[in-house]
Formats: structure tokens, sequence, C-alpha cells
């Protein structure tokens, strides 16, 4: 008899611990860039993706003075590298592929190293569950070594 492709491909822990951002989510929060204090504020949504193996999200919400801005990611890990992984692309000509470890069972931190109009770009985020209805999302962006921007979100899990 033949092994199912759940007993051939258990789910990673990694990936077990995303578990605990699925569901709707509502954020508020401050975008510094360029001297500017802007409110963002929106709707995540975390949802299981690939039978379980992964969790995808998608944020809609508005920047104030910007507009809309929408993000799409997709966390999965790489059995072969052991290394987490979460592919973001955005409204606003982004597509990062982003690696990310556990720093403790609630903590999330990524980076991604790439170009932005020619230079060095630095992405690093945390995500920290503060609690089973709460989470903070922290982003730093340095541009040749500069910081170029920070956001910094608080989410609320929204009942249903």
């Amino acid at each position: 008899m033949l092994s199912t492709i759940q007993e051939l491909y258990p789910v990673p822990a990694e990936i077990e611990k995303l578990r605990m951002f699925l569901g709707e989510w509502h954020g508020e929060g401050v975008l510094e860039t360029a001297g500017a204090v802007m409110k963002v504020a929106g709707e995540w949504w975390f949802r299981a993706a690939a039978g379980g193996w992964g969790v995808g999200v998608s944020m809609q919400s508005v920047i104030e003075g910007m507009g809309d801005y929408a993000l799409d990611s997709l966390f999965g890990f790489d059995t072969e590298t052991g290394t987490l992984h979460v592919y973001s692309l955005t409204n606003m000509a982004e597509t990062h592929d982003h690696t990310a470890f556990w720093s403790n069972e609630r903590t999330l931190h990524g980076s991604y190293d790439g170009l932005k109009e020619g230079k060095a770009f630095r992405e690093n985020f945390t995500i920290r569950l503060t609690s089973p209805g709460e989470m903070t999302l922290e982003y730093v962006e340095t541009l040749d070594g500069r910081l170029d921007s920070t956001m910094t979100i608080r989410l609320t899990k929204q009942s249903r």
C-alpha cells in the first residue's frame, strides 16, 4: 500500500506555528518616511495555503495622503534548505522573497536584500503575537545603508 501525501510530507513545525495568525485582523498604525508620519489602517486576512503547507495573507489598507495599499504574501518552508520564506507582492511595484526565522514561539523575523531605485535596499520585519487576539507588525527599510522608512501596525483579531 502506498503512503499518503500527508504521511510522506508532514507539515513542518515552522509552518504549524504560523497557524496562530489565521483569521481576519484589523490593523492601525503609522508609516514614517522622508520626515512625514502617515496613518495606516486596513484589513488582513490570513488563511491556510497549499493544503496546510503554508499560509497566505491578503492585506488591503489606506495610507494617509497616499491612498490604497495592497499586499499579498505567501509563507512557506523549504525542507531542503530548512528555510522559511515569505514571498510578497504589493501595488507599489515590490516583489520580495524574504527569508524568515522564529526567535521564540510568538515572534517571527524576516529580511529581504535587493535593489530599489538602483541602490542597495534592505527590508526587515518582525511579526509578534502579543496575545491570542493581538499582534504587531514592524517594518524597517534602509536604502544605501540609510534609514528610508519604518512602519508599525497593531492588529486585533476580528470575531465573527
